[in-house]
């Protein structure tokens, strides 16, 4: 597998990349349907599917624009967005891209006396996303 740099994975909204992103993540989370009984010797069987599974999309960087921060003060906007996009840092062009609906869960901007204002933000997967 070939190297590559962190800085090729984005988030966009709306086919826009978030601005002043320096760091993303992604974390799938794939809840076991546990089925363990007395006839399991004590060992824990699983089911071959998930539960529920969940995307969790995590991206922190330099303050730039308003866009998140509108999203999640105003009262009457809606944190659930249904053009979310995370490319995958080694995506060749339109590949190895998720795509679904996410909602914003977190959002946080520090702001050092001395430093750039920062943000944080964090969205989680709300239905079936779709991988290419």
């Amino acid at each position: 597998m070939a190297k590559t740099a962190g800085r090729n994975a984005v988030i966009y909204k709306n086919a826009v990349a978030i601005g002043g992103v320096r760091v993303t993540s992604i974390k799938i989370d794939n809840s076991p349907i546990d089925v363990t009984d007395k006839d399991s010797s004590g060992i824990v069987e699983l089911l071959a599917v998930a539960a529920t599974r969940q995307i969790t999309l995590s991206a922190e960087g330099v303050y730039e624009d308003p866009v998140l921060r509108d999203i999640a003060f105003s009262p009457s906007t809606n944190p659930l967005l249904t053009d979310v996009t995370f490319k995958f840092a080694d995506a060749l062009a339109a590949a190895d891209t998720i795509t679904g609906s996410f909602f914003l869960t977190s959002y946080e901007e520090g702001n050092p006396h001395d430093d750039a204002a920062t943000f944080s933000a964090e969205f989680v997967s709300s239905g079936a996303w779709t991988l290419t």
